[in-house]
């Protein structure tokens, strides 16, 4: 019977076995959820930064409108248009760049830089657009405004002669042809295509001179009217004689702008 006492010997090491087993079990399944939890805020956050950074580009490149659900790509590779619905309410810039006098010295020609943008709805036949620092023009279907803040009151003139169409034929920018098969590059690296044409309409309100040239810039992606430059003739000697004129809109979107800025300012009037 002595011998036969080891029985409840071995019977006691394999509970024991037992006993580290059911200790162990519930460390396990607590790791596991630890490391789930864990996993899960890992992914909670990495979620919240990628939908932080697309919702920056987004907005960075359409603005917090919503206005990028419009936007319109359009082929420029084979022909320019600029009856498009698109705008650039930022960065845009009107640079007039003067040509050298005769036996100048400098190396380095004269510029003027100055805020600009351009809102265009083709489809409501109006434009809006920064001429220079102190004129916009508000141009509809059948007549325009010339709204004018040089003076201490600013002023706005009705002009029945003047609309939509006549005034983008002004800039010179209806007839122009692609002479390059291949992408070339504008100064900020955008890729674009590159129209020009003999501008015989070209009538600038803020440059009475003859121009020769018109080279516009299409964004080889969206269609966008990017830039365009208008070259003038040299008529004197003189040292503020234009030699060219430069619109940039490295941020112009092809979509209908927002109408609020379409609307007339309040000293505007039929």
């Amino acid at each position: 019977m002595s011998k036969s006492g080891s029985l409840p010997r071995f019977s006691d090491e394999y509970e024991d076995d037992e006993e580290v087993e059911l200790i162990d079990s519930p460390d396990c399944a607590k790791n596991l959820q630890s490391l789930m939890i864990r996993l899960l805020i890992s992914l909670f956050f990495i979620g919240c930064i990628s939908g932080a950074v697309i919702w920056s580009f987004v907005n960075g490149e359409c603005g917090v409108d919503d206005e990028c659900s419009n936007v319109h790509h359009r082929d420029a590779s084979k022909n320019f248009s600029i009856f498009i619905d698109q705008y650039s309410k930022k960065e845009g810039m009107y640079i007039t760049t003067y040509r050298l006098p005769q036996g100048s010295t400098n190396q380095v020609p004269k510029q003027e830089e100055y805020q600009s943008f351009w809102f265009q709805s083709d489809t409501n036949k109006t434009l809006v657009h920064q001429i220079t620092p102190t004129v916009t023009i508000y141009a509809f279907d059948h007549h325009a405004y010339w709204y004018d803040t040089s003076a201490s009151k600013p002023q706005c003139r009705f002009d029945p002669n003047m609309n939509y169409l006549t005034y983008i034929k002004n800039l010179g920018m209806t007839n122009l042809e692609r002479h390059h098969s291949e992408f070339e590059e504008t100064h900020n690296g955008e890729k674009v295509f590159v129209y020009q044409g003999n501008p015989n309409e070209v009538l600038l309100t803020n440059v009475n001179q003859s121009a020769f040239l018109v080279t516009a810039y299409a964004d080889a992606t969206t269609g966008a009217l990017l830039a365009w430059d208008t070259y003038f003739t040299s008529e004197t000697d003189s040292s503020e004689m234009v030699y060219k004129a430069s619109y940039e809109y490295p941020n112009m979107t092809p979509a209908s702008p927002d109408p609020s800025y379409l609307v007339t300012p309040p000293e505007c009037s039929p």
